[in-house]
């Protein structure tokens, strides 16, 4: 029993803890830029700085809350508003569907990947070595796509919501795994 409770923390660590502390302070370190920027700025000109980084956070969660199922009520990848909403996915799902319901974890956490995966791409593949002209349009790319860390409120609310069902699942599968493969 004790293994099996090792085993169960050790999966907790490091598929939840660790993990929700990174998208946290990437988060954190993303709201404070863009307050500043808003600061400096003004709301509209960090609104279009912002664009790859809102519509890369949106397409992600559009992306990932297509392959839970959810039904997309609408959904819009970048605006300038007064009400500081720069994109948004609205979607609904089935309350008695497990799956659906485990989704909204990973619709909540989809822009940290989304964006991760952007820059990664850019680097890997735009990136020449030396002064580039490219390299100056890949760090404003940057720049933005960093804008887009945040999490909003409602993406905290959502990933709540479907905490309960990752976290079931994690033990699920570290119990298949002690029994199965210790």
């Amino acid at each position: 029993m004790t293994n099996w409770l090792n085993m169960v923390g050790e999966q907790l660590l490091f598929f939840f803890i660790l993990p929700i502390i990174i998208v946290y302070l990437v988060g954190s370190l993303s709201s404070y830029l863009t307050d500043q920027l808003n600061q400096r700025l003004g709301h509209n000109l960090t609104a279009i700085l912002s664009f790859f980084g809102v519509v890369i956070h949106e397409l992600s969660h559009l992306t990932v809350a297509l392959i839970f199922r959810h039904h997309i009520v609408s959904f819009c990848l970048w605006q300038i508003s007064e009400d500081g909403i720069l994109g948004y996915v609205n979607r609904e799902y089935n309350p008695k569907s497990y799956y659906q319901r485990l989704g909204n974890f990973f619709i909540s956490l989809a822009p940290i990947l989304g964006i991760c995966l952007t820059i990664w791409f850019l680097l890997s593949f735009g990136w020449i070595t030396g002064w580039h002209i490219r390299n100056i349009i890949i760090v404003f790319i940057l720049v933005s796509l960093l804008l887009g860390f945040h999490l909003s409120q409602a993406d905290w609310q959502n990933f709540w919501r479907g905490t309960p069902f990752y976290l079931t699942l994690i033990v699920i599968i570290t119990t298949i795994k002690f029994i199965f493969f210790q």
